[in-house]
């Protein structure tokens, strides 16, 4: 028995030498894989940096990543031409409004659909669910026809009222308020407080991160909305920064550093919104799952 155990000793030390070997080459191989998929994602994006400290004569002459001779001209020039400074200020309005009450619905919302029982509760999110699935080409006349009966043609109101709820944003946070223990909120109940008490002092504070991470998709998606307000807006002073951005094509048709200056300033506001964002970004989708 001690001469087999000795023989075989070696064996089983060579075959787990060899898995070590073939999980540090699969490992080695997908890290070179999302490297070079990272700098595939990130290189346009450090191009667009550069590109608009350039002026146009070097941008469409040389091929070198850095600027030659640094310059803010293309800043200055968007800022004093361009109708930029309005429709930033509409583009925040319009997505800090629609963030904010989103966040609102889908919680108070995702609430009910998790903890409370009622009749045709499966069906009805069921149905809210299929909703995801229709195109929004198809209900953009009849949304169109209902704002215009409102008076909202051609007003923030009109881009910010069809925004106030979100489906995906009530998934979202059904999917995290059934993981909350029942329990608790018998507990709170049992103590003599009330339902608006348990979700604003009990469910609200134990879904910070899903919530931050539901602020992040819903604020980049009324950041970048381009298609409704292109419909709703018609006035240059009602327009937000993606329509003053496609308008650059009509007033500077080759000034690519112009564009450049006026894409990075749409995208300073997000990076920062993510960077601070991005712990509890991170948090809410690992906490959340986004499971059926």
């Amino acid at each position: 028995m001690s001469t087999k155990a000795v023989q075989s000793t070696p064996v089983v030390r060579y075959q787990s030498g060899r898995a070590r070997y073939r999980i540090r080459v699969g490992q080695l191989l997908l890290h070179l894989i999302l490297l070079l998929t990272s700098l595939a994602a990130t290189l346009p994006f450090v191009w667009l940096v550069f590109a608009s400290f350039k002026n146009f004569r070097e941008l469409v002459s040389s091929r070198e990543l850095l600027p030659r001779v640094w310059t803010l001209a293309n800043y200055e020039d968007i800022l004093s031409r361009v109708n930029f400074a309005i429709a930033f200020q509409n583009s925040v309005v319009a997505a800090v409004t629609v963030t904010f009450a989103t966040l609102l619905t889908s919680s108070m919302v995702g609430y009910i659909f998790a903890k409370y029982q009622f009749w045709g509760k499966e069906k009805l999110f069921m149905l809210l669910l299929a909703t995801l699935m229709v195109p929004f080409a198809v209900v953009l006349v009849p949304l169109y026809i209902i704002i215009g009966d409102l008076g909202l043609i051609n007003h923030l109101g009109g881009i910010i009222i069809t925004g106030l709820w979100s489906t995906f944003g009530i998934f979202f946070m059904r999917q995290f308020m059934e993981t909350i223990p029942f329990e608790l909120i018998d507990a709170a109940r049992i103590d003599g407080a009330s339902e608006w008490r348990i979700f604003l002092s009990i469910v609200v504070p134990m879904s910070t991160s899903p919530l931050a991470a539901l602020a992040v998709f819903i604020f980049l998606g009324n950041w970048d909305s381009f298609l409704w307000p292109l419909v709703v807006l018609n006035s240059p002073d009602k327009q937000t920064l993606p329509l003053v951005l496609a308008g650059l094509r009509n007033l500077f048709w080759t000034r690519y550093e112009i564009w450049a200056a006026g894409s990075m300033l749409t995208v300073i506001p997000v990076m920062l919104i993510y960077s601070f964002a991005s712990k509890y970004f991170i948090q809410g989708i690992a906490m959340t799952g986004l499971k059926a």
